[in-house]
């Protein structure tokens, strides 16, 4: 004990347990975010690609299997687990419409994450 009969923080240990337990909060949050966050940035620049392409499609009357693959082949750059089932597409009295469900998976040590995602856009020529 100091004088005045203050504790110093190390005489009781609390402190040190609360800092541990802090610490340990702080880490498991960067690790989720470090695994997470990627994720969610590439299954946005699929989005975003798939409504940015559309408008194109459309206007080159794209057949509906010439835009599966340009889109599977953007979600293989991107590492993102669609499979030729999970892409719809719709081509016919001139519009377009693109809808892709597809589930990926996010190992976190002690639990494993299924993050949903539902990118869709539909153009119509004028």
């Amino acid at each position: 004990m100091l004088k005045g009969g203050i504790m110093r923080r190390s005489d009781s240990g609390r402190a040190t347990v609360k800092s541990v337990l802090a610490l340990l909060f702080l880490a498991a949050v960067v690790y989720v975010g470090i695994k997470i966050i990627p994720v969610y940035v590439d299954s946005y620049e699929f989005q975003d690609y798939i409504r940015q392409q559309n408008p194109f499609w459309v206007t080159q009357r794209a057949p509906a299997e010439g835009i599966r693959s340009t889109i599977l082949d953007k979600a293989k750059e991107l590492n993102l687990p669609v499979s030729p089932e999970q892409v719809k597409v719709d081509v016919g009295g001139g519009k377009v419409v693109v809808a892709v469900d597809y589930t990926v998976p996010v190992d976190l040590m002690v639990y494993t994450l299924e993050l949903r995602f539902t990118p869709s856009a539909e153009n119509r020529q004028l």
